[in-house]
């Protein structure tokens, strides 16, 4: 994933202060633009304020304490047709102070809930969908207690936003997905998710036929559904009127999803529209077998190791990876990643993977475990590893490649090896991984698999070396010729509990072999 431009922070403070609409590009389909409060021609009944720190622009609207007190801003959109309204407002009491909303005279919502947000100087945002006409329209926010309405600091009005179907915009859909069928997606490998944004109080989720699912709103745990089907309601009971955001994720079992997981649009409230998700840090996508898919976790994809680094990061996340995979496509049938890694999935007769959709930040094999059992000989691994290599780096030119030790340390000499081949080829942003000590005694269900204590240590000692990788430029990579790498941290903290990477240092860990 390439990374982007910050906004001029300079530009946009100009722009707030000098009373103009600040125009927002939120998506392909959607645009939101902010109309301060305090700038004309909007209307204030009461004063324009600046006593309260932490607002936007120029100041916010204080309107007196009174029945019918109003702010009311004059907005505009290209078209007519439905847009959504977020209000950054102020309510330093413990009383609600309501409010009709009024679209160019008529009410359109009556008595919108705005709560005490705790003090004047912390501020929360309401939000409802309208109609709006092509070009000017008034929008009116009247008091209906004698406390007046809230400080009122800014109304942001996004037009154009999705209708939830597979080819909206606003959903991003991580990892492979097919989607030659533009009414039906289907994710490839393990731990694919989308994610998006709505606006609205409920949103349901359409399903061909019956799947296992889990769901996270608002940045919430992840909620567990079984053999659900058709309209899947994900808000049973309604949220608070606003945006929300939204993760959907397909549970797997041994790299194959329990059920059929076929996405066929998100069901949102009358009038409301999805926006686009948050954007990542940059990718990260995990090369494996059952243990880079989570088998014997509690929760699959989502408690594997390569899920832990991507959302403890900040990372858009990838699981290429299939239960019982090999490295080398085996004559006995093993599934073979070095054939497969450039297909939406591992089923005979997939499709290419279009690799255009995005481009890895940093890519981790952890690839050989199953080899031995399918009668592999260490030169036909070391080729094949060769071989992946190259392919990785043909797909992502720019991204560093890190290639594990497996857990059980087999193949280990010719997985360095094989680095070491395209090291000394001119390749210098491949390493090799020593993970010796990165499972714990009490980390492992069986003799193979990490249960969910192993994946959290893993987690912690792979993260930082991840991190170490993701400037823009790859300035943490070597460039002297002919080395091998050797990625080592420090001990792991403990694994039971959360760890916080932010910090970690590009180059932390990693040295010249």
């Amino acid at each position: 994933m390439k990374w982007l431009p910050k906004i001029s922070l300079l530009a946009a403070m100009t722009m707030a202060l000098a009373g103009a609409p600040m125009a927002f590009a939120t998506g392909a389909h959607a645009a939101t633009t902010r109309y301060e409060a305090e700038s004309a021609p909007a209307v204030c009944d009461g004063v324009i304020a600046s006593d309260h720190s932490g607002y936007s622009g120029g100041g916010f609207c204080d309107t007196t304490n009174a029945v019918g007190s109003s702010a009311q801003l004059t907005v505009s959109a290209p078209a007519a047709g439905t847009a959504t309204l977020v209000i950054r407002y102020a309510n330093g009491t413990t009383a609600n102070r309501p409010a009709d909303i009024g679209v160019n005279g008529t009410t359109v919502r009556s008595g919108l809930a705005f709560e005490g947000t705790g003090a004047w100087t912390t501020w929360a945002t309401r939000s409802l969908p309208v109609q709006l006409n092509a070009g000017t329209t008034t929008v009116r926010l009247a008091a209906t207690t004698a406390g007046g309405l809230g400080n009122i600091d800014y109304v942001e009005v996004t037009t154009g936003g999705g209708d939830g179907s597979p080819t909206d915009s606003n959903i991003r859909f991580v990892d492979r997905w097919d989607t030659r069928d533009s009414g039906a997606y289907v994710p490839g490998w393990a731990g694919a998710y989308l994610t998006t944004k709505f606006t609205g109080t409920t949103v349901k989720l359409r399903q061909r036929n019956a799947i296992d699912l889990y769901y996270s709103i608002d940045g919430g745990p992840d909620v567990y559904l079984q053999n659900v089907r058709g309209t899947v309601n994900l808000t049973p009971a309604p949220l608070a009127a606003g945006t929300h955001s939204l993760r959907v994720s397909y549970r797997v079992v041994a790299g194959s999803y329990h059920g059929d997981a076929v996405f066929q649009g998100l069901v949102l409230d009358p009038g409301a529209r999805t926006l686009p998700a948050e954007p990542s840090r940059g990718m990260v996508e995990f090369v494996g077998d059952s243990i880079t898919v989570g088998t014997t976790t509690s929760k699959n994809a989502l408690t594997a190791y390569g899920w832990l680094v991507g959302e403890q990061l900040g990372l858009d996340h990838m699981q290429v990876a299939q239960g019982g995979a090999c490295l080398v496509s085996a004559t006995d049938g093993c599934v073979g990643l070095d054939r497969r890694f450039v297909k939406v999935s591992a089923a005979d007769g997939a499709v290419d993977h279009d690799f255009t959709r995005y481009q890895a930040d940093v890519v981790v094999i952890n690839l050989g475990t199953n080899d031995t059992g399918h009668g592999v000989s260490t030169t036909q691994f070391q080729t094949s590893y060769t071989e992946l290599l190259r392919t990785i780096r043909a797909r992502y030119p720019e991204a560093a490649i890190l290639a594990l030790e497996t857990f059980r340390g087999r193949f280990v000499p010719q997985t360095q090896a094989a680095v070491q081949t395209v090291n000394d080829a001119g390749d210098h942003n491949v390493f090799f991984v020593d993970t010796g000590g990165w499972v714990p005694a009490n980390g492992l269900t069986d003799a193979v698999h990490p249960n969910d204590i192993g994946h959290r240590a893993i987690a912690a000692r792979l993260a930082p070396i991840v991190a170490a990788h993701l400037a823009p430029s790859g300035a943490s990579t070597s460039t002297s010729g002919g080395a091998s790498y050797t990625c080592n941290p420090a001990p792991a903290p403990d694994a039971s509990a959360p760890v916080d990477f932010s910090g970690a240092e590009n180059g932390a860990g990693c040295a010249p072999g």
